[in-house]
């Protein structure tokens, strides 16, 4: 599987587009990405279907732009569907901006289903906010803002928890220490790399 990242935004949120076998999967678009039917023209790919590892503002406004372009599902977790629509959910109100989305998400169910020609496994990791999703697919696994290189995401905005966050942590630590981590920001690490250097790794 290829995976091409481009941060979007004027937050920088990485915006991920997974190719396999002519097929491509989008995981967060935080701005429109004019290149994208570009590099699914280079790639022979179909987009399949577009998912949110959680509704904040810096991770799905460009998403209305893009289905005006592609008729395609978009997955999330349903505790956060409301974020969609929700200034105050979705934070944008706490950074003085208005961004919303009117798309009409389908769940992203906890475990392992075919979104597209892609299996993906779905775990809710809260903390961020209270659906925050990290998605595994093969040896990789897309944290959103749930862990960043060197770093976890902050539980100071609506519905963050910092007793959620912990919990989510000591799950992260569990896993397989040669996943390869696609964070919501920044560049990517390993599950090993965090748990030697990560200092929220030590709670």
């Amino acid at each position: 599987m290829k995976i091409i990242t481009q941060p979007l935004g004027p937050g920088q949120a990485n915006c991920y587009v997974l190719v396999k076998d002519h097929h491509a999967l989008l995981i967060d678009p935080g701005d429109d990405y004019p290149q994208l039917e570009d590099i699914l023209k280079q790639e022979d790919a179909k987009l399949d279907a577009i998912v949110l590892t959680h509704g904040h503002f810096d991770h799905i406004a460009g998403l209305d732009k893009l289905l005006k372009r592609f008729d395609v599902d978009v997955y999330m977790n349903p505790k956060e569907f409301d974020f969609l629509h929700d200034l105050d959910l979705n934070g944008s109100k706490y950074f003085y901006q208005q961004i919303a989305s009117h798309a009409k998400p389908l769940p992203l169910h906890e475990g392992e289903q075919n979104i597209g020609a892609f299996k993906v496994f779905a775990k809710t990791l809260p903390g961020h906010t209270i659906g925050s999703t990290i998605l595994q697919i093969g040896n990789d696994v897309f944290t959103g803002d749930v862990l960043f290189q060197g770093s976890v995401g902050r539980v100071d905005l609506p519905s963050g928890s910092e007793k959620d966050m912990i919990e989510s942590i000591h799950y992260l630590k569990t896993l397989d220490p040669d996943l390869r981590v696609y964070p919501g920001h920044g560049p990517s690490t390993s599950i090993g790399q965090e748990m030697r250097w990560n200092p929220y790794f030590r709670y």
